[in-house]
């Protein structure tokens, strides 16, 4: 009975010793997925801090590329009101068609650029007539200067003097 026993002891050695074995050769192909995934853990942590790095300059890039678009808007406004501005502005020096002011209307200006060189002047004219519409103003300035080779009528405008 003691072989009996020796030799399930033997046995039982045997198994246990190879057991542990099997249970080491798996403990250690963990141990080396676990340290390959800690690995890989370390890239993806390097890779999150280059991502919020690259995010921070994004966010500085667009931070200054929006103060340069408010910058170039404000300015694209400005030079729009200064072109309505200037547009509004009429000219200073008129020539005048009538002697005698008609009350007849609002007051006109109307542009002539004299085009042949036989004209009695160079350049642009401006006239301030009083007409009731655009339309008749230009005809009015039309009747002055009939010939359409030698100028050329702009359309009427509103005349509104300073106030001064």
């Amino acid at each position: 009975m003691t072989i009996v026993w020796l030799l399930g002891a033997v046995t039982s050695l045997g198994v246990g010793m190879l057991g542990e074995r099997i249970l080491g050769i798996r403990a250690r192909r963990q141990s080396e997925k676990l340290a390959a995934l800690r690995e890989r853990l370390d890239v993806y942590a390097n890779y999150a801090k280059l991502a919020a790095v690259r995010r921070v300059e994004a966010e500085e890039m667009l931070a200054g590329l929006r103060r340069e678009v408010a910058e170039v808007e404000g300015e694209i406004l400005s030079l729009q009101s200064a072109v309505t501005a200037d547009s509004a502005l009429a000219p200073m020096e008129f020539h005048c068609v009538d002697r005698v002011a008609r009350s007849a209307g609002p007051l006109w200006y109307v542009a002539v650029e004299a085009l042949d060189a036989a004209a009695p002047w160079t350049g642009v004219r401006t006239y301030a007539v009083a007409a009731e519409s655009a339309e008749d103003a230009r005809k009015r300035i039309a009747e002055r200067h009939p010939s359409p080779t030698s100028f050329s009528i702009s359309p009427a405008a509103p005349l509104v003097l300073p106030e001064g």
